[in-house]
Parts: structure tokens; sequence; C-alpha cells
């Protein structure tokens, strides 16, 4: 029986400190233990090695309610709740397919004291956006019910509890409620209907056939239209205790307040009726290996081999800490081989993964996801069937595992420096997920000396031992995906496997040694200007070649710094008519690498650095951006001076991008939604290439060498603004940058505002313009939009944002919550202050093509409201304040500061517009609104595209 916890894989290990290892107890086998020094008394969870993090109040009421409180200032002032009930859609019946999530549904629709329709906006008006702060999950073992608050105010907190505590056992389920639910949740099974979902349930059925879950992870349209508010009531009662429910309180609180808060408000909750068990899944041991061709066309083809064993809880063990940290660094040495593999040209893979992952707490399932490129799912199941046995039979080379520990350690000390950093959202999820698994909640220093404890005994050897181990007996289940069914079904699938067992293996050979070859740059740049912004705290520097360096001290995130990067115009210097270049560039900087080092040699030589490679472009520049420590930043500043003189457009990344193109072709092909969100730009101005990709299968003829003439110019030549924002030394940090970005040539200095080489415009063409996809029969978008302005108008940007937000909560009122004609409408504005006169008010909704002609007139007829009379005073409010308290909340967050600090320089009036956004919000009003409206969304003028199926 394999152990798990969150380190089951090396990225859980570098950013889910909250939760240590553990293997595998029964909640009920713990609670017959002595009390233990470690673990969580009040949880009822034991272990004989780990100490729960001692910022952490736990606590169990009478009741059986288990809860978790932490005070965290990270960001100050705001908190977060999670109610969490273990029950999900395994515990359903045949009948109930669908309860669960149902149940979800009722919870935000009508309670006790709460009646229908008044819970949203109780919580807009103290500034809770619905889906940013006020949402809910149901997977197929858990519940969750989330809220962010903005504030920690008497009113937010109490009504916040309130409203769990409605939750918890006071819903009604009238049954005319259930009835206008209902068309939301078949239109939200619609939408969600899509390639990745369908193969999931296909893997499930394949892995777990004892199990429901395969036939939970889709939704049963039938049973939807048929379950009744008396069924929906009967599940609540029957899963909804107390004993199995967790409440956790992360923020800017008083525990101890919090904690006579939960006692007062939950002491009093008991189950009605007969409670049910929970699921309990059938022993799970295979006895041969399973496979399955699961077919469709929107899918990619995609090979997993891997051994499924029984789940169960946490022990919270040092030993099997160990064994789950070994075999997560024995799948990252193997993926990172196979991912050097896919590099060349004629590879039949993309790249791969190993991991280990929990399939809801029934199974575990070990080994190797690897994507095929088109029509080779063959070679690729050889190849992944080779990497896999050879590591089984021959191991590891020591530096293989040397640089996966270095990466590792790396990440533990970070988080550990980084601790008091860490944002409460990250805190509650991690508390959660112990409670659901009986795991001990430690923190990042306890997770550090818990890993440099065992980090001797992790060796070539142990770590090949462990691998064997976990696959000596082959694997469970072999899972293809392609998009036309293999010829001979799964028996040509076993046979191709069995083959390929027959072709002889080699060991592996010790990895070269890598030196980073850009750490000399000459004779470091001059500043010839350093000047600071009082009232924002920034530093600006020039120096003699023209780069803007701007840096902002904070104390928001201890150890950490964000950088942002921004070169040359952006995708406003792209050629208009070649479409997806902004698209394929984040993607072509994972996979390039260096003049000097291809990516698997600079992953080498970087081991054990936390850094970032990124590129990206935007209307105004090329960006590079991310995080690093201040150990780092040299190094960091040596890999953005290497991004613009020294990017490699390596011949074996031609190779790649000729197999990843088709790829991206399909997927954004797959979804009516992924059609849209890529082209709707392009094609409100007219095609314009540089704003969108209007027609997928155009990307076909994108090549490396398009890539080159747009973005090397910019690189070469382009002007440079550097940000830093964060804990860091101000003399440290200058002399990096001089040291590196400061050497270079001189550039122009970088202006932001400027004229883009081509106009756009909005094209207003009489008709609906028509696009189409390759998703299902009954999926659809359907938007339009209205033209505007650009945003370079504070005031009339700031009323357009909040007249849209006015917009989506009337679309939510009508379309969703009335007419259930919705899952979720959404109404935005675009603007830009690149392109003049540019922007646009959208309102957008999935839905299926035969209902697009009667929602285009609702939605029509909601504009028409908004001209025609001012909205309320509580409506204006409801709409305003998520956006206030986004602005309040965005001054504690380094991420939230840095393009602004990048463009301290280049762009002084963004510096003036942080500084009056706040005012310009607040002196809204109705009539302001009403005034907006009347001269954007005039009738007649909206453009409407749609989305439909092939």
């Amino acid at each position: 029986m394999r152990n798990h916890s969150l380190f089951v894989s090396l990225i859980a290990l570098a950013v889910g400190m909250t939760v240590s290892p553990g293997s595998a107890k029964s909640q009920e086998t713990v609670a017959e233990q002595p009390a233990s020094p470690c673990g969580i008394p009040e949880w009822n969870v034991g272990s004989p090695d780990f100490e729960a993090d001692l910022a952490v109040v736990f606590g169990r009421l009478p009741n059986g309610m288990r809860y978790a409180i932490r005070r965290n200032t990270t960001p100050p002032g705001e908190a977060v709740i999670r109610f969490n009930v273990q029950v999900g859609g395994r515990d359903e019946t045949d009948a109930e397919h669908g309860a669960a999530h149902f149940v979800e549904h009722m919870a935000f629709n009508g309670s006790t004291n709460i009646p229908e329709g008044e819970l949203l906006p109780m919580l807009e008006r103290l500034g809770l956006a619905f889906g940013a702060d006020t949402n809910a999950e149901t997977s197929l073992d858990y519940t969750t019910y989330k809220l962010g608050l903005p504030n920690t105010d008497e009113e937010t907190v109490n009504t916040a509890f309130m409203v769990m505590r409605e939750m918890a056992g006071n819903l009604t389920f009238d049954p005319a409620a259930v009835e206008r639910e209902r068309g939301v949740i078949l239109r939200e099974a619609q939408d969600r209907n899509d390639a990745n979902r369908r193969r999931a349930a296909d893997y499930l059925r394949t892995a777990l056939p004892g199990t429901p879950l395969g036939e939970r992870i889709t939704a049963d349209a039938e049973r939807i239209r048929e379950i009744s508010a008396r069924d929906l009531r009967g599940f609540y009662q029957a899963y909804y205790r107390p004993d199995r429910a967790t409440l956790v309180v992360v923020g800017d609180i008083d525990p101890v307040v919090i904690e006579a808060k939960i006692e007062e408000l939950f002491a009093d909750w008991q189950g009605e009726g007969e409670p049910r068990a929970l699921y309990a899944a059938a022993d799970i041991n295979p006895s041969a290996p399973a496979f399955s061709n699961f077919v469709d066309p929107a899918t990619p083809e995609i090979v997993e081999i891997q051994t499924i064993e029984e789940w169960s809880p946490s022990d919270n063990t040092v030993a099997s800490a160990r064994d789950e940290v070994l075999r997560a660094i024995a799948g990252a040495v193997i993926a990172n081989r196979i991912n050097e593999l896919s590099r060349s040209a004629d590879s039949p893979t993309l790249g791969g993964q190993v991991t280990e992952q929990p399939l809801f707490r029934t199974a575990i399932a070990y080994g190797l996801l690897i994507v095929a490129k088109d029509g080779q799912w063959q070679p690729t199941l050889e190849l992944a069937e080779r990497e896999l046995r050879r590591a089984a039979r021959y191991g590891f080379a020591q530096s293989e595992v040397d640089e996966i520990k270095a990466g590792v350690e790396t990440a533990l000390r970070n988080a550990a420096a980084q601790a008091d950093g860490r944002d409460s959202v990250s805190l509650a999820d991690a508390l959660i997920t112990a409670s659901l698994t009986d795991a001990v909640v430690t923190t990042p220093e306890v997770d550090l000396a818990f890993y440099q404890q065992i980090a001797p005994t992790i060796t070539a050897e142990t770590t090949s031992e462990a691998f064997a181990k976990a696959f000596e007996d082959g694997p469970d289940i072999v899972h293809l995906s392609t998009k036309i069914p293999v010829e001979g079904g799964t028996q040509a699938i076993a046979a191709v496997l069995a083959a390929s067992a027959q072709v002889a293996v080699t060991p592996p050979e010790e990895a070269e040694t890598v030196a980073f070859a850009y750490t000399d740059w000459g004779e470091p740049g001059t500043i010839v200007a350093d000047e600071r912004i009082e009232d924002l705290g920034i530093r600006t520097i020039r120096f003699a070649n023209g780069l803007q360096l701007n840096l902002k001290r904070t104390g928001f995130e201890p150890g950490k710094i964000n950088f942002t990067m921004r070169v040359g115009s952006g995708s406003s210097a792209f050629p208009s008519d070649v479409p997806g270049l902004a698209l394929m560039l984040p993607i072509f900087a994972t996979i390039d690498g260096f003049e000097a080092h291809g990516p698997d040699e600079l992953r080498r030589a970087l081991a054990g650095r936390q850094i970032e490679l990124t590129l990206s472009a935007n209307n105004a520049g090329l960006v590079s951006e991310g995080a690093t420590t201040p150990d780092d930043l040299l190094l960091q500043m040596q890999l953005l001076a290497a991004r613009l003189t020294a990017t490699g457009y390596r011949e074996e990344t031609r190779g790649q991008l000729v197999g990843v193109v088709p790829l991206l072709v399909e997927n954004l092909r797959a979804a009516p939604i992924q059609v849209w969100s890529n082209a709707f730009n392009a094609v409100l101005s007219g095609g314009d290439a540089r704003l969108g990709v209007a027609d997928p299968v155009s990307l076909g003829n994108l090549s490396l060498d398009d890539l080159r003439q747009a973005i090397e110019p910019q690189l070469a030549q382009g002007s440079v603004a550097l940000g830093l924002v964060g804990d860091f030394d101000e003399d440290a940090a200058i002399e990096a940058v001089a040291a590196t970005l400061g050497t270079l040539p001189a550039r122009p200095s970088r202006v932001e505002v400027g004229k883009p080489p081509r106009a756009v415009a909005f094209t207003g063409e009489a008709g609906p313009i028509v696009l189409t996809h390759a998703g299902q029969d009954d999926q659809g978008v359907l938007s339009l939009s209205w033209p505007s302005d650009d945003g370079q108008d504070l005031p009339d940007d700031l009323a357009r944002d909040v007249l849209a937000s006015v917009f989506n909560l009337r679309m939510t009122e009508i379309l969703r919550e009335e007419l259930s004609a919705a899952y979720s409408p959404q109404a935005f504005s675009f603007s830009t202050t690149t392109y003049d006169g540019f922007g646009h008010i959208t309102a957008l909704v999935t839905t299926p093509a035969e209902d697009m002609d009667r929602i285009a007139e609702i939605i029509e007829e909601i504009a028409g409201g908004l001209t025609s009379e001012p909205v309320s005073a509580d409506l204006l409010e409801r709409a305003r304040s998520p956006i206030r308290e986004g602005f309040e909340r965005a001054e504690n967050i380094n991420s939230a500061w840095t393009g602004l600090v990048a463009m301290a320089q280049s762009d002084p009036e963004e510096l003036d517009r942080r500084r009056q956004r706040l005012d310009a919000l607040n002196a809204l009003t109705p009539q302001t609104l009403q005034r907006v409206a009347a001269q954007y969304l005039r009738a007649g003028q909206a453009r409407q595209i749609r989305v439909v199926p092939e």
C-alpha cells in the first residue's frame, strides 16, 4: 500500500510546503492511538515524527466539526474562509448522479436566513466579486465553499460566518428555486463537456473499474433533468454533517475572536435524519494490465503507462515521506530524459512527465504521461516503454539525481526564507487538503530540516531502488488517447508494448558538468541619473546606455524579488498579416535556450537556482517577468542580458515547433471559448493579426523564421526598462544590473506611449461574424461588442469598467438567475493606450447556436436599459465595490506593482493614473454611468461574433 501526501511530486516539494509528507492510516485507527506531542491531537491525527505548525489553532467542536485558524498578514487586512464537506460525486447512487454538484449550486440559492437571490448581492455590497471571491467547487470526493474577504471589519466577517453556517445546515431547496437552477447546471454541463473531461472519464473507468469514479466525472443530463428538490434535500441531510466538515479561516484576524465565533455559530449544528456512510472503495489490486484506447477528434495523442495502488490517509512518518521523495526524484529524472529526447526533429514525442497522483482519495497512480505528435502514438509508446524499463533495470546516474536534488533543496530553502510572505489562499487550501488526507501541517522550516535530514541518503542507488520497487511488477494501466481508433484496438496496443519489451536498453551515462557561459559582461554601466518618487516609494535610475532601472523595496514577501523587463514595441510592431506570433512566443521561450546553451544544457547549468526565462509580447513591449531571490538576482540579470543578446533560434527548436503547432491548432479549435478568446480582437479590428488569431488553422503557416524576424530587432535594438519590486538591497541590485544590462551598447531611451507602425480601428460591418469550432455540437459562443475608446482618459476608462461590471451583474440576474439561459455570462471593457481610439465594451455568453438569436436580443435589451435610466445606487455599489477592493488589495502585492514600476520613467502618466484611480472610481454616480452607456452602448452599433460547430 503506497503512501501519499503533498510530496507526491517535485512541484509539491517546491511550492507545497504547508503539509508534511506522510503515509497511510485511517482516521479511525489514528483516533485510537494515545496522544503524541507530534501530529494534530485536536483532529485525532497522529505522527511519530512531525510537529504541527504552532501558528495554526486547530480545534474540533463537540459535534465533530474540525476547524483551523491562522493569523496571516499577506496580504494585510484580508482573510480567506474555506468550508469543506467530505462528500462528492463518488458518494452518489446512480439515481442521484449529479446531486453533489446540484447541492453546491443550491447553497447559493436560498437558505433559512438568506432568501433566494439575496446572497450574492449581499456579498457584492461588501466587495466580494462572484467567481473571484465567492465560489465553490465539487470534486468526486469533497465539496468546498470559498470566500475571499477584502477586509476583516466586523460586518464582513460576521456576514461571511453567517453565510457558511447557512450552507452547513440551513439550505431550503425550494422546488421553484431548484427548477430555476436546473437550467444553469445543464448549461454548465454543456460548457464543460470537453475532450479532456471525457478522456479523464475513460481513464478512470479503465484504471478503477470497480468504482463509480469514471461515471461520475462527467455530467448526466438526463439525471439532472429528473432529480427533485426532495432528492437533493435527502442527499444534503445524509452527508452534510458536522463530523464530516472542516472550517478554515486564514488572514489578518485575531484567532481568539474567530475561535469564539466558530463555537458560537457552529456548536449547535447537528445533522438531520440518518447519516449515510461515506464512499468506501473496494480493494484495488489489479491482476493484469488494463488497456484502453480513448478516441476523440479533439484530443491530443497521449500515452499513459502507470501503476495503480490503493490510497490511504497519511501516517506522517519520515520513512514514508522519504519514500515519496525518492519516487518524485526518480520521476523527475525520467521526465528530463524524455524531454531531451523530444528535442530532435524526428522525435515522435513532444515531451512527458512522471508523477505520483492521488485519484480522488481512492487510488494512487504513479507513472508516465507522454504527449505524441499527431499520428505518432506507436513510436511514442515504444519510447515510453523503453525509458521506463531502462530506469527500472539500470537506474539513474548520480549526476541526474544531484541535479534534481539541487532544485529541491533550493526550493525548500527559499520557501523557508519566504515563509512570512505566504499568501492566505495557499495556506487555507493546504489546511483543507490536510484535513482531507489526515496530514500534519508543518512549517517550511520543518520541511527544510526534514529534507536535510534525508538528503544524504538520496543517492543514485537509493533512487534507483525506489523506482524499481514502484515499477517492479510493470504497469497496471496503459491508456492511449488518439483522434481516430487504433486499428486492431487494445490488442494492437498490447502487441506494440510486448514487442517493444524485447528491444534491449542500455545504461544511462553520467552527464557532463555545464558551466554557464554568460557571466562576464565587461565594464559595468555608468549611472547618469538617480532620483526618487517619494509618494510611491520608487527610485528611478538611468544608465548611460539608455537603460531605465526602477526600484521599489517592499516587505510584502520576504526573500522574494519580482521583476519585469520591457523591451521594444511588442506586438504593435509585429506584421499585421502574420497571425500567432504573440501566441507562440511564450512557447518558443521555454524550448529554445541561448546561442551557447540548449534548453537541457541550460537546465543543468542552472540547477538549484530560482530564476525565470519567460518572454511574451503585449501591445507596447516584449516582456520578461517573474520572481527571483536576492542570492540569485545577479544570475537573473545575466539571463535577461543573454535574452537580449544571445537568443538561440536553434534548429532543434524549429523541429519542436513543427510538432507543437498542429497540437496547438487542434487545441484552439477544440472549444468555442478558445476560438473566441484568441480571435475576438483580431475580428473586431478587421483581421489585424497583431491582436489575435482569427483562424487557428492559419497557425500552421507560422515558422521559426517568422518569429525571429518579429522579435530579434526588438531584442537587439529596442529600448529597455527594468522594474524590481520586493525584498532586496538597493545597492546590490544596482550593482547587479550595472554589471549586466548596464554594459550593453546604447539604445534609445524608452517611451511607452508612441504611435504604432499601423493604426487599429474598430470595424462595424453589418451582420454577425461567424467562426467555427471543432467541439461538441451543443456548444457555442456569442458576443456583442460596442465600440468605445482607448484607455488614455482615466475617468472615462474607469467609468467603462464599472459600466461593464453593472452589465455583467444584469446579465447574471437575467440570463442566469431568471431565465437559466447561461451558466456564466460576462461583460468587460477592453481598452489600450497603444492604439488610439480602439476599445470596446463586450458582452459574452456561452450558448448553443440555436439560442443565439434570442440571447442576442436579451443582451441588446439589457444594454438599452442601461442607457434609458440611471442604475440604482445599490447596483452601482455592487459593481464598484469589488473593483475598489481590488485597487486597495493591489497596494500590498509585489506582482501588482512590477508592471507600473517598470514604466516609472517611460510612462509617468501611468503613475498619475495609479495615484488618481481610487478617487476617480469613487466619484462615479448613476448619472455618470447612464451618460457613458448612452455614449457607447448605442442601439444597432454592436458587432456580433458567433462561434458555432463546424
